[in-house]
């Protein structure tokens, strides 16, 4: 009896036949043919090894065993009914939290020009986090974290599980501002060496940075040991220093078009000596996320790829 099998459509069948005394009746409820609806209850009989209703001429009657089985079959029914309530709404429910990690200057971008075009979010509480990778993570893959839900950033997934879906390239390089550069002239990569740049501690290795530039003319991308009076944790903080003409900072191009529409900051170099990097959404694969994880996963991938589109024409976006 310990390995005795007991099927859901058996116990919601027999619940039926209980209500109606009938399986006929039971029958045209369920939506199935009398025969297969008499020979589930056969079977259950037969495997229990009891009777569960008395056959009279005119109905059917609970026996006592029956009586005294029929509240556990309702309330394993009841149980089978919140777990798929709960199932469903986990899936499909407009509550909950959504944690979106990206590095400062994405975040901060996030805010700005995405987060208010995410419209008819009911419950949803979304939180944004600051996530600025470490110089081994942008070689060696990015760290999903624990509560993480949608992480955007500009390096690949350390765990190949995840989805790492590219939104575009963006270019990164080193800004000043015009007065800063008229007192301190500036020609090439090279000459970063005799500057201050503001540095960024996540990145910070024997009180130096590393920044990236291409050669220019050319597709080969070299590296500058860059050091400074200052040191930031995140990118805006580092941005506010260089607004006020203590430096050189190396920021993304595209989160910088008002300051460089307003001369407040400039590129140091031509565009030749940008660095591209690869802007990238990392989630966990659809079948994994609740509904509304999946929701604001899809508001903020069409908000940016509308954005992207507006200010790259002819910008694609591939997974």
């Amino acid at each position: 009896m310990n390995n005795l099998q007991i099927k859901p459509r058996e116990l919601k069948i027999i619940s039926v036949i209980a209500a109606t005394c009938s399986i006929g009746d039971a029958a045209a409820l369920l939506g199935m043919a009398q025969a297969n609806v008499s020979k589930y209850l056969s079977d259950f009989e037969t495997r229990v090894g009891l009777k569960v209703f008395e056959r009279t001429t005119r109905q059917l009657a609970l026996t006592q065993f029956g009586e005294a089985l029929l509240p556990y079959i309702n309330a394993s029914l009841d149980k089978n009914t919140q777990l798929i309530n709960f199932i469903a709404d986990y899936k499909h429910e407009k509550s909950g939290r959504v944690t979106i990690y990206a590095p400062t200057g994405i975040i901060t971008y996030l805010a700005r020009h995405v987060i208010h075009h995410l419209e008819e979010i009911g419950d949803i509480r979304i939180c944004l986090k600051t996530y600025n990778p470490n110089r081994n993570e942008l070689s060696e893959g990015v760290t999903f974290p624990d509560d993480c839900d949608i992480l955007i950033t500009y390096a690949q997934p350390k765990d190949e599980s995840l989805v790492a879906y590219q939104l575009t390239k963006y270019s990164v390089t080193a800004f000043a501002t015009p007065d800063y550069i008229k007192l301190h002239p500036i020609n090439s990569p090279d000459d970063l060496i005799k500057h201050s740049c503001i540095l960024l501690d996540s990145i910070l290795v024997d009180d130096a940075n590393i920044w990236r530039f291409r050669v220019h003319s050319s597709e080969e991308v070299r590296d500058y040991k860059v050091t400074g009076n200052y040191i930031c944790d995140n990118t805006q903080t580092a941005l506010e220093l260089a607004r006020n003409h203590l430096g050189i900072v190396f920021a993304p191009k595209e989160s910088l078009k008002s300051e460089i529409e307003q001369g407040i900051l400039m590129p140091c170099f031509s565009h030749q000596e940008e660095w591209w990097l690869d802007l990238t959404a990392i989630f966990r694969k659809r079948e994994y996320q609740p509904w509304r994880v999946q929701y604001i996963l899809d508001g903020v991938l069409n908000s940016l790829r509308e954005r992207i589109k507006q200010a790259i024409p002819g910008a694609t976006c591939s997974e």
